[in-house]
């Protein structure tokens, strides 16, 4: 009796979790307000914490995994029918995708380039940063490049973020063996916005920690090396599993060799000092949603002068994750433990935390039964509080208030995941 009503109410759950995403897409495709947008999405975590709840239905039930996957697709698949709404990097995706395709290289031209005039179109006009070279590494450019040669533009583009979000998905649950963790990566209402609404792939970066970590339990080394090379061939942020190979220093060394020469074009075609590098602009000038690291910068501003604050608390930065790393590897924590200590460091230390940046931990997380960052991927949707003034008056922002109510309840969170010891990834 109690299994028939969990299906029932998980059948009910998936339902209105699909209505809201229609509700979602269907104001963002009549251009309603960002606020109105978000506050559709954030209500669709009430129908998705149902689902985690009632997915407990799902058991050991014949073709689970064919279930879990199609919900995924069928959900995802709704974000298609809006235009990207909650960030304008999908038109850089695409255009860098179609630079390949031309012959020309993003690494080395940035949107604004005389060079590019003859391209400049709808498209053109959408692109962020214009002045700015890409700063996205070779597996992403590929992906880009795959998009632009399927075609579609920016449909395409969200197709390639849907068909990342289930590959996602599946290799989790093929990973975890477990269902119920698959559809709480796949439905995560999210993951799944930012993945096909707005065409990020960062998913697939979370789903290569994971594969790391799954390795490394398991002594897999070689494995967990080229699960780290494919994170760091996506997002730069794949370097801080790196070090979780120092059991094996050849498979290490060879690893961060095939690292430096994955991140190599980033840096190649424009060096450090170049006003045109989109790498060092980033690493140098980007802030938003931060949180650690605003204090670093307080304390920065407090001791040191004008011409020093800029980059000290970049700096204070660095050493305090390179620090968190030496502790972590020298107590010889389980390899999921420590990868998951290590992208909490980073993201809490960064000066700059998009929403989808979660993508690289939520996969891990929820394969470790850890809650704090599904509390995040909620509370994060305060972070695009500034998109509408940005949009209109050219003006990031973020309310302050905004950013302390986010914090505190990640910041609660993750005191009750450490209380309650959560199990970890075995």
């Amino acid at each position: 009796m109690r299994a028939s009503r969990d299906q029932l109410m998980l059948a009910l759950c998936l339902g209105l979790e699909a209505l809201l995403f229609v509700l979602v897409a269907g104001t963002a495709r009549e251009g309603a307000s960002t606020w109105t947008i978000l506050l559709a999405l954030g209500a669709s975590f009430g129908p998705y914490a149902g689902v985690l709840v009632y997915s407990r239905a799902l058991g050991d039930t014949r073709g689970v995994e064919a279930l879990v996957m199609l919900a995924v697709a069928t959900l995802g698949a709704i974000w298609l029918f809006a235009p990207p709404t909650l960030s304008d990097d999908l038109y850089r995706y695409v255009w860098e995708g179609r630079l390949w395709l031309e012959g020309f290289n993003p690494y080395r031209l940035a949107p604004d380039d005389p060079a590019l005039a003859p391209l400049r179109d709808e498209l053109w006009r959408s692109i962020n940063n214009k002045p700015l070279a890409t700063i996205y590494p070779p597996l992403s450019q590929i992906l880009f490049a795959l998009g632009a040669k399927l075609g579609g533009g920016v449909l395409g583009m969200q197709a390639l973020g849907l068909a990342a979000l289930v590959a996602a998905t599946g290799w989790t649950q093929k990973l975890t063996g477990n269902p119920r963790v698959a559809l709480a990566v796949g439905l995560n209402p999210l993951l799944s916005s930012v993945s096909c609404l707005d065409g990020h792939l960062d998913v697939l970066v979370g789903a290569a920690f994971l594969t790391a970590a799954y390795a490394l339990t398991h002594e897999r080394f070689v494995g967990a090396a080229f699960a780290v090379c494919a994170a760091v061939g996506l997002k730069v942020v794949g370097l801080v599993a790196l070090p979780f190979l120092w059991p094996r220093p050849k498979v290490l060394a060879g690893a961060a060799g095939l690292s430096a020469l994955l991140l190599w074009p980033v840096w190649a075609f424009r060096t450090p000092t170049d006003p045109v590098s989109g790498a060092s602009q980033f690493a140098m000038r980007w802030r938003g949603n931060e949180s650690a690291f605003a204090a670093l910068d307080w304390l920065s501003r407090a001791l040191f002068p004008d011409s020093v604050a800029a980059i000290a608390p970049r700096i204070f930065a660095g050493l305090a994750m390179t620090c968190i790393l030496a502790i972590v590897l020298s107590r010889r924590m389980r390899p999921a433990s420590g990868i998951r200590i290590a992208l909490w460091s980073v993201l809490l230390l960064s000066p700059q935390v998009h929403p989808w940046y979660l993508g690289w931990i939520l996969p891990l997380e929820l394969a470790a039964g850890g809650r704090a960052a599904l509390i995040w991927s909620a509370a994060v949707l305060f972070a695009y509080a500034p998109l509408e003034r940005w949009m209109s008056d050219g003006v990031w922002e973020m309310p302050l208030g905004l950013q302390i109510v986010e914090y505190a309840a990640v910041g609660v969170a993750l005191v009750y995941d450490f209380r309650s010891n959560s199990k970890i990834l075995s």
